[in-house]
């Protein structure tokens, strides 16, 4: 069974709230704004590794850098 987009999204939410210990991101939230920064986005990788069995690279999370738009991009390498 895969993963909907909307669960994807979810789950970048939690990874994202644990590597950048905030509580409060949302699905339109931007990375850097939210003080994310090259060692935290290294740090998404191997949990987006973990959670979804891709294996992305960091200008993944620079190019994609809401969890909405990172959730597309990681359902589009998954497939």
């Amino acid at each position: 069974m895969t993963a909907t987009d909307q669960d994807i999204e979810q789950r970048i939410i939690e990874i994202w709230r644990d590597v950048l210990g905030d509580d409060d991101v949302t699905a339109d939230d931007d990375f850097f704004d939210l003080g994310g920064s090259s060692i935290a986005a290294i740090r998404i990788l191997p949990k987006l590794s973990e959670a979804f069995g891709v294996d992305a690279e960091v200008g993944l999370v620079f190019d994609n850098p809401t969890p909405g738009e990172l959730a597309a991009a990681v359902a589009a390498l998954a497939r």
